[in-house]
């Protein structure tokens, strides 16, 4: 009965695993039950390991699967809170678990299999896509909450009144295209300095923040362009996108609506939309946004996410 009960637990895991990839209700539960399980079984194994004064390197092992059973919850179903544990857990356990598979003679066949099992979910946390990752080991938004979005934003068409500042600008433009954004920042703050209230310079100094990960100053910086001009639509798409990658999703579609109500034709606006509705569980608005994208000319193709919603959500 109990190894029955064992076997469940275990599968329980690749199964929620399986149904989280294809968004089959029941997924998380599954998986939550999978570590909570596993978690309760080592914790009573620990304990009857010190009763029994079983050897040090399999206590230590069953130790780590408990963190580990914490740490692999937190992971698979995004809660931040596992974060700083797991970064000094995890090595531990690897190391661990690599000398209890190589150096241990009599090996326990279930502390083998959750071993085993567990080495192969931390894959997924070094950056290997699988359909549906995990947060990472290191997770993105600590060092590149903006990503890489691919024509989101847009070139602000703004004049400079002195030919001084365009030629910051460019030099700015150049670097930033390196991915020298410390650089960038440095060279559009000499810009402003000349121009302060030139909101090209604004626009570009705001992306060039967003790429070093100080989303909060590049919002500061939209801001600012908003309250010199704020009839110009792409103002709003591009601080919309910001506040969207700090998972502030009410604000972003404020700002995707102003934009919507300054331009109506610009097929971003509702590209965008659709992302923040689809991450809100609200998966007809997102169908509707993309058609809407779509009617305006936007080529479905380019973009894997919204491939992604539309083909799961929209057909």
């Amino acid at each position: 009965m109990k190894n029955n009960l064992f076997i469940i637990t275990i599968l329980l895991i690749p199964i929620g695993i399986f149904l989280r990839l294809y968004n089959i209700v029941g997924g998380n539960i599954l998986l939550t039950l999978g570590f909570l399980g596993l978690l309760i079984f080592y914790v009573k194994k620990t304990i009857s390991g010190f009763q029994n004064k079983v050897s040090k390197k399999i206590i230590v092992l069953n130790i780590l699967l408990v963190l580990m059973s914490f740490c692999l919850f937190t992971k698979y179903l995004y809660h931040i809170f596992g974060d700083y544990p797991t970064l000094i857990i995890l090595p531990i356990f690897i190391i661990s678990a690599l000398v209890y598979l190589i150096t241990e003679r009599e090996k326990q066949t279930k502390l083998t299999i959750v071993t085993l099992l567990y080495l192969i979910l931390t894959i997924p946390l070094f950056g290997f896509e699988f359909n549906e990752s995990p947060r990472r080991y290191i997770p993105q938004s600590w060092y590149d909450r903006y990503g890489k979005p691919k024509s989101y934003v847009k070139p602000i068409p703004f004049d400079f009144e002195l030919r001084e500042t365009e030629e910051l600008n460019e030099k700015g433009n150049k670097l930033k295209k390196q991915g020298l954004y410390t650089e960038a920042i440095k060279v559009y703050q000499e810009g402003r300095k000349l121009e302060p209230k030139n909101v090209s310079l604004l626009f570009e100094l705001s992306e060039a923040y967003a790429n070093v990960n100080e989303l909060e100053t590049a919002i500061a910086l939209m801001d600012t362009a908003i309250s010199i001009n704020p009839n110009y639509p792409e103002f709003y798409n591009n601080r919309g996108l910001l506040y969207y990658k700090i998972k502030k999703d009410n604000e972003a579609i404020k700002n995707y609506e102003q934009g919507i109500k300054l331009d109506s034709t610009q097929w971003s606006f509702y590209a965008n939309l659709a992302m923040v509705y689809y991450y809100q569980d609200s998966f007809k608005t997102a169908c509707e946004k993309i058609e809407k994208a779509e009617s305006l000319g936007l080529e479905i193709t380019d973009f894997d996410l919204l491939r992604k919603i539309k083909k799961e959500y929209c057909e």
